[in-house]
């Protein structure tokens, strides 16, 4: 005979005010209930056929809102007041506010609970120490709709002022109210650096004021701190639409004085001569432009050049740029040299490079041009590899070891691959591990060699 105790059926018989005698109950003794009741009954009303009370006045979403923001500021409260906390609690809020957003999303939420939302969500706003600043803002941007809403949240930012918070007056002035006399009157008392008079020029742009725009830019190039990329693509852009060389190529010319976005603007002026067929001026501004590539970028700046020179303009400067790379940049240049066929002069270089234990990196680009080379120079590129693995064991660690061990694998694979020859490499990592025999751990990095 079954004697176990059958809840769902003890469930099952309670009438309606036991039912909600049961559910107080839980509420008063769990927190959570009360927002998975209100959760189970919003999932209900959606699926429902009618046969649900409807929930006004009492609207759900109102209801889950500030019942998730009551999880959300308790924790938010405490990093406010410690300037942080654990991490577990602070994803923890992330989740509630995330729980925010997908209701407002839902677009439920009325327009006194948005206020009431705000209201209390600005205390802790306000207090501006719990990292949570940028994530609240974000709610209040989703959360309001009308003008109505779009003031009050002006009001409240403008309670403690701060430079991010006129700015995000000013967007909300500019973009949401498109109160256009209200947001020049701030705008144009805080003009200091170059993205302020970006913002007022891109505003004059879309306004269709261009004249005012094309002032407000080539004042911020003379007035501007900081930075000015913006400014000085904007008004490129402007006068090479008009044709205006002679505006376009001095842009160009401010930003070299200026040591400002050079290699942009010279970029900019070859795809402009280039789209012109002025293939000379775009041949200078090229040239110009491979001055001022990053090192990462000057490999590929040399082939751009090859590609867009004649032959004989080629033959020309390629000379000195291989030659200049040689001087500065030797990863170009070693990769150029691989373009050539120059592969005795790769493997000589790679060998009298300076070793250092690789702390940070295994298989660097050096690393990967010596693999392109191991098929036809196995035994120099062996003393590279193996360079490298030795020079991470001497006073290394676990980490180094691991590099190490990485290098002698390809060592290995040489010998054993390429030179079909096991016992010397046998030999060789034997007496590796006999001079390091007092180093346990590299011994167990590289057993399975």
């Amino acid at each position: 005979m079954d004697n176990r105790f059958d809840l769902e059926s003890i469930l099952g018989s309670l009438n309606p005010e036991k039912l909600r005698d049961l559910v107080k109950h839980l509420m008063k003794n769990n927190s959570d209930v009360r927002h998975l009741t209100l959760e189970w009954y919003r999932k209900m009303h959606e699926i429902s056929d009618g046969s649900l009370p409807d929930e006004s006045p009492y609207h759900v979403d109102d209801e889950l809102l500030m019942e998730y923001w009551s999880y959300a500021s308790c924790i938010i409260s405490e990093f406010n007041e410690y300037g942080g906390g654990d991490e577990e609690e602070e994803d923890e809020a992330y989740g509630w506010l995330n729980k925010i957003s997908d209701l407002i999303e839902e677009g439920n939420i009325s327009h006194d609970t948005k206020i009431a939302f705000m209201e209390e969500a600005f205390v802790e706003y306000d207090k501006y120490n719990s990292g949570y600043e940028d994530s609240l803002a974000e709610i209040f941007f989703e959360l309001c709709q009308t003008d109505e809403e779009w003031r009050y949240l002006v009001t409240k930012l403008r309670r403690c002022p701060s430079d991010w918070r006129n700015k995000l007056v000013m967007d909300i002035l500019r973009d949401n109210l498109q109160d256009d006399t209200a947001y020049l009157e701030i705008r144009l008392k805080k003009l200091e650096y170059g993205n302020d008079y970006w913002e007022l020029a891109s505003f004059y742009a879309e306004r269709g004021n261009m004249d005012k725009a094309i002032e407000t830019a080539e004042m911020g190039l003379v007035e501007g701190k900081g930075r000015l990329t913006e400014l000085f693509v904007f008004l490129f852009e402007h006068y090479a639409q008009k044709e205006d060389i002679p505006n376009a190529e001095r842009i160009v010319h401010r930003a070299l004085e200026l040591k400002h976005d050079e290699k942009i603007m010279l970029d900019n002026l070859f795809k402009y001569y280039l789209s012109q067929g002025n293939y000379q001026k775009a041949r200078d501004a090229l040239l110009k432009s491979f001055t001022y590539a990053g090192r990462s970028e000057e490999y590929k700046e040399y082939q751009r050049i090859k590609t867009y020179l004649k032959n004989d303009d080629w033959s020309e400067v390629e000379p000195e740029l291989f030659s200049s790379l040689r001087d500065r940049n030797m990863l170009a240049y070693l990769r150029i040299c691989m373009d050539k066929g120059m592969k005795e002069e790769v493997v000589s270089k790679l060998l009298a490079m300076p070793r250092a234990p690789d702390r940070w990196d295994y298989l660097n680009d050096f690393d990967k041009l010596a693999l392109e080379l191991k098929a036809e120079y196995p035994k120099e590129i062996i003393e590279y590899y193996w360079k490298k693995a030795y020079c991470n064991v001497p006073g290394g660690t676990r980490k180094t070891y691991r590099i190490a061990e990485g290098y002698l694998e390809i060592v290995r694979d040489i010998y054993v691959e390429i030179l079909q020859d096991r016992p010397a490499w046998d030999n060789r990592f034997n007496s590796l591990k006999a001079e390091f025999k007092s180093r346990p751990a590299f011994l167990d990095e590289v057993k399975g060699l």
